[in-house]
């Protein structure tokens, strides 16, 4: 018997991981699962504190929901992570690998140092701990969803960003590697290529500490480049949200080693 609409997205009894799920994408992407049922684990480097206003819109939307600080570029931290969500809520179905760095850097001056810090936590994060949710779903016979966060920059650079642009291909491949093989598992994985986002990660990555006058630059910046894309505006996180909420879902199920573009048009110009 074919699912109704509504369970198609229903994800009640589910158990959801969100990297970088403190604020930004992992926060809509968070909130999304939590309307449609979902237990989250949110994990992320800043502390509780910091993702209190988070915390508190999951508690309000009567979803079961933990929190982890942890330094994801420490590979020996990352069982924890598993281990938080079987500790806490029982079980995994879902793994969203959403955290990550980007920092402007033309190639005349490339530094080892941020090329380790990029690769390693855009990219050996994710490979690791997706090695460890698989091991968990397959252990648990019920299968599972990876949802993996690449960029459009995967696919069209935009200029000084070599570094972050090679370690989100990476994540389009492994995204495909990792489908490949755990497919007989039961186990979907996806990645979502979002475009421009209004996020406070962008904002911080241009200015370390913002003046009115820098904020009203960015602004200005932002309305320009919103107002050339196709549909006129920037992304928000809700957008990723839906996105990530449809890879959860039922509605997905004959998808998998997919990307699905975020982007208002971005990569059509």
């Amino acid at each position: 018997m074919k699912n109704s609409v509504s369970k198609l997205i229903d994800l009640s009894g589910k158990v959801a991981i969100v990297t970088g799920g403190a604020m930004g994408i992992g926060k809509g992407i968070a909130l999304k699962f939590a309307e449609a049922g979902a237990s989250v684990l949110i994990v992320d480097k800043v502390s509780k504190n910091e993702a209190k206003d988070t915390l508190d819109q999951l508690k309000q939307s009567g979803a079961k929901t933990e929190y982890l600080q942890v330094d994801l570029l420490v590979t020996s931290l990352l069982s924890s992570v598993i281990n938080k969500a079987l500790n806490t809520f029982g079980d995994l179905h879902i793994l969203v690998n959403n955290a990550g760095i980007f920092k402007y850097s033309p190639v005349t001056e490339l530094s080892e140092e941020l090329w380790d810090n990029t690769l390693n936590l855009n990219l050996k994060a994710v490979a690791f701990l997706s090695k460890l949710a698989v091991n968990t779903m397959v252990l648990k016979k019920h299968g599972g969803r990876i949802i993996n966060i690449s960029s459009a920059d995967s696919i069209k650079p935009t200029g000084s960003l070599s570094i972050y642009d090679a370690s989100k291909g990476g994540v389009k491949m492994l995204t495909k590697a990792f489908a490949k093989e755990v497919g007989k598992y039961g186990i979907n994985v996806n990645d979502i290529a979002p475009g421009g986002v209004n996020t406070p990660g962008a904002l911080k990555i241009t200015f370390k500490n913002p003046t009115k006058e820098q904020l009203q630059i960015s602004k200005e910046q932002t309305e320009k480049f919103a107002k050339s894309l196709p549909l006129q505006r920037m992304g928000e996180p809700e957008d990723i949200g839906n996105a990530a909420l449809f890879l959860a879902s039922d509605a997905a199920s004959y998808i998998t080693g997919s990307t699905i573009v975020v982007d208002g048009g971005l990569l059509l110009m």
